[in-house]
């Protein structure tokens, strides 16, 4: 599969439209051909939190009084209790979510990410989702995007605008590179063509060339582009945007 790299500039409050300008520069620099229609809807869920435990008092059974420490003693039992208790309690678990994604330009292919683990479903599972889950994840935000894809020699490029409800969230750029099968072989080349377009910067601008963790991968080594690699490019980008 081709390599992808995705990049995301945050919505600055400004009245000019970013997608817009964007189509509008690429179209005249290159022009590229416009292909097809792109969109996106990504759900972020998050696990309920289990109950917390009432913590039990235990009665004393003697009602001999007993026998007070000294001083120094009960400095040394205060100080000793504190740090045991401290290491008793622990830091409470960090909540779980899933990412729910559906891109129009894989149909039938819908992303699910669950900790670090992202497979891909049947569309049947989202009746699952909303009926058989509902008492263990939460709805917690839905991101959409809408725009445009075009073709571009060895290039195909989507720009689209990311909203949530009628808020405007940002603008983001999907570049695939055709020739490369391997994200050592497309990097390079998709971080030059996104330079040479001259998209807005800034420190909240980013560019994402994840993959995907699988079982067996070895360090370093370089394994063929799949469609799980983009779809945790878009998962990274998307959460808690």
């Amino acid at each position: 599969m081709p390599v992808t790299g995705l990049y995301f500039c945050p919505d600055s409050g400004t009245t000019q439209a970013p997608a817009t300008a964007i189509i509008d520069r690429l179209s005249k620099r290159y022009q590229p051909v416009l292909t097809t229609k792109f969109s996106l809807e990504h759900r972020l869920l998050r696990e309920h939190g289990l109950p917390t435990p009432t913590p039990t008092t235990s009665t004393p059974t003697s009602t001999t009084a007993p026998n007070l420490p000294s001083a120094a003693s009960a400095s040394t039992n205060n100080s000793t209790g504190a740090a045991g208790g401290g290491a008793a309690q622990g830091r409470p678990d960090q909540p779980r979510f899933m990412q729910y994604l559906d891109l129009s330009h894989h149909p039938g292919k819908r992303f699910c990410l669950v900790d670090k683990t992202i497979v891909t479903l049947d569309p049947d599972f989202d009746q699952i989702l909303t009926s058989k889950l509902q008492s263990l994840w939460g709805m917690r935000q839905t991101l959409k995007a809408d725009g445009s894809g075009f073709d571009l020699e060895d290039f195909r490029i989507k720009v689209a605008t990311l909203t949530q409800g009628s808020m405007l969230k940002g603008v983001l750029v999907e570049v695939e590179y055709l020739p490369a099968s391997t994200l050592e072989q497309g990097e390079a080349v998709i971080r030059d063509f996104i330079d040479q377009l001259e998209l807005p910067s800034g420190a909240n601008v980013r560019l994402y060339f994840s993959q995907a963790v699988r079982s067996g991968d070895k360090e370093g080594e370089e394994r063929e582009f799949s469609i799980l690699d983009t779809g945790m490019q878009y998962m990274e980008l998307l959460r808690l945007r």
